[in-house]
């Protein structure tokens, strides 16, 4: 259990798993929110909940569980814009895009931007490698699309709609940096991996700042800026994991407090202008 209260910002639910179960799972590991991400019918065929099974989740479960819908935006199926006022109306507070059919830039995905940044609904992006499946062709699934850089115009040009890089964007890492150093409303989620000491060690990698860095110094120790634009998530695996795995990161880094109450829970609430 974390020192602080969890917001985990992106998660899903599996039909395979006792729903009960796993909300009792986070209470005890100390989530206050968790963020349930709806997928489309390709991932619902592996047994991930979407839009209609995450509402009922949602409805069972109202003080923890915030549904972020998912819109189809590539392969044989394409939703309207429509779609993310509707999602919003059944209360929905956000939006999952996932293997667009063009880079998430594009302007043919201009009309879903502007009905979320004018409805409030954040919108996590899954960024850069996405795993291997026997349906990718059928539904067009093509990783390029998704490279982190491809959002830079939808946070320049939508700046008051919050964008969340779900992953760090492999093989793009640097992509992911680049976008929130620059852009406020842009913010990053590190899960991936299943949480392994593989995919936790690249982040160390991937965050360390000059060879024998003052850890007190954010112009050497790099992870002292970037920790303050990422956001605790966990994808699959459970909450007590990627808490461990995370203190481990923020512990190498040598974080403050404050910091890391801003990667826990504070980023997340001013996200969703939760007061908490």
């Amino acid at each position: 259990m974390a020192n602080y209260p969890v917001i985990n910002i992106h998660g899903h639910l599996h039909k395979k798993k006792d729903l009960c179960e796993m909300v009792n799972n986070m209470v005890q590991d100390g989530v206050i929110k968790f963020c349930a991400l709806a997928l489309g019918r390709q991932w619902q065929e592996k047994g991930y909940y979407g839009n209609e099974d995450v509402l009922k989740a949602m409805k069972k479960y109202p003080d923890i569980i915030v549904g972020m819908g998912h819109i189809e935006i590539g392969g044989p199926y394409f939703d309207k814009p429509e779609k993310v006022d509707r999602l919003k109306e059944l209360g929905f507070s956000g939006l999952k895009f996932i293997s667009p059919d063009a880079p998430y830039g594009h302007e043919k995905f201009y009309p879903f931007y502007e009905r979320a940044e004018k409805l409030n609904m954040p919108i996590i992006f899954h960024v850069g490698i996405v795993s291997v499946g026997p349906t990718d062709r059928l539904y067009g699934v093509n990783s390029e699309f998704m490279r982190p850089f491809s959002l830079d115009p939808v946070c320049r040009y939508f700046p008051d709609l919050k964008v969340i890089l779900a992953h760090p964007g492999e093989p793009y890492h640097n992509e992911s940096l680049t976008l929130i150093e620059f852009h406020k409303n842009a913010f990053l989620c590190l899960s991936g991996g299943s949480g392994s000491d593989f995919h936790i060690n690249k982040i160390i990698k991937l965050f360390s700042g000059i060879n024998g860095a003052n850890k007190k110094n954010p112009d050497e120790n790099f992870a002292l800026f970037y920790f303050k634009k990422t956001v605790f998530g966990t994808d699959n695996p459970p909450a007590s994991l990627w808490i461990k795995q995370s203190n481990k990161i923020l512990d190498y880094f040598e974080i403050d407090n404050e910091t890391r109450k801003l990667y826990y829970w504070k980023n997340a609430a001013s996200i969703f202008g939760w007061e908490i």
